[in-house]
């Protein structure tokens, strides 16, 4: 459930949606979601591996986390053409934007980096083009 990219989504509406096709109540609604929808590392290795098919020259790992590194890193970091691309993977429906991760992707980006939050590789691709995009208009103008 929820594996594939659905444009626009609106996590409102899939769970209201969700609770009256169960026609159950919104937190037996959510409990079953949270059986159902897969774990956040099931959409960091999709968004990674696509990234790795997509951009076959871009340096692509997946940042560790734990007692020795850096909190609110980025899960995903990718190097591609001489830039910086951070990508915070958050799981459908119940994935939190937590302060400190919104502080370090502001961070990212006023040192000229791209960074942001994602649930899918649609929207990291998205992401790099669209900046590919930008800085290739710049280095035109």
């Amino acid at each position: 459930m929820l594996e594939n990219y659905i444009e626009n989504f609106d996590e409102r509406k899939f769970v209201r949606d969700f609770q009256i096709s169960q026609k159950t109540t919104r937190s037996d609604a959510m409990k079953l979601l949270r059986r159902k929808i897969k774990d956040e590392s099931y959409y960091q290795k999709k968004i990674k591996d696509a990234l790795s098919r997509r951009y076959p020259s871009a340096y692509i790992v997946k940042i560790a986390q734990g007692s020795y590194s850096t909190a609110g890193i980025p899960d995903l970091m990718m190097i591609y053409r001489g830039h910086y691309f951070g990508f915070e993977v958050k799981r459908p429906i119940f994935g939190t934007e937590q302060k400190l991760q919104k502080e370090t992707i502001r961070r990212i980006i006023n040192a000229g980096g791209t960074a942001d939050f994602v649930r899918w590789p649609e929207e990291a691709i998205r992401i790099i083009e669209e900046t590919l995009d930008h800085i290739h208009d710049e280095e035109q103008a």
